[in-house]
């Protein structure tokens, strides 16, 4: 359980990460990241092929639903001026957004592609075959019913 005590813009990154020993094998690592800041310098540290999803998870206040929700990010910009620095993104269907503490930016504003994610790929499956869960899940489902027999 999470509880948030902040009602701030937040980002979930999809990471994938090779296995060093077996060969066309990863698995999907996901962060959690406070800041638009944070964020940005998180990705200028890693390689943009291995990064599956950008997820901002918006506040209340900044929904129009009143509700939390989420948006797919797919471009981070850095934006500076006179007036300081800023983190400015580009969702899935186009718009740009940030998280709320951007300062007046004054010109000249120079902007800089921090990072562009592709739209994200559904996974391929030999054709015919119906859905199941990966091994892991399965069995941790079968772990947790002996646990509840014992």
């Amino acid at each position: 359980m999470v509880e948030l005590t902040l009602h701030a813009p937040w980002f979930l990154l999809s990471v994938e990460v090779l296995d060093a020993d077996i060969r066309d094998c990863s698995m999907t690592r996901t962060i959690c990241i406070a800041w638009d800041y944070d964020l940005a310098e998180v990705l200028r540290g890693l390689d943009a092929d291995c990064i599956l999803g950008i997820v901002c998870m918006m506040p209340a206040w900044a929904s129009p639903n009143g509700q939390w929700s989420s948006r797919e990010v797919r471009e981070v910009w850095m934006c500076t001026s006179d007036a300081g620095q800023s983190v400015l993104l580009l969702d899935a269907a186009g718009q740009e957004f940030d998280c709320g503490l951007v300062p007046e930016h004054v010109e000249p504003i120079k902007k800089d592609l921090v990072l562009r994610v592709a739209p994200a790929r559904p996974p391929r499956r030999p054709h015919g075959k119906r859905k199941t869960p990966p091994a892991g899940n399965r069995r941790s489902r079968r772990a947790s019913a002996r646990k509840a027999g014992a």
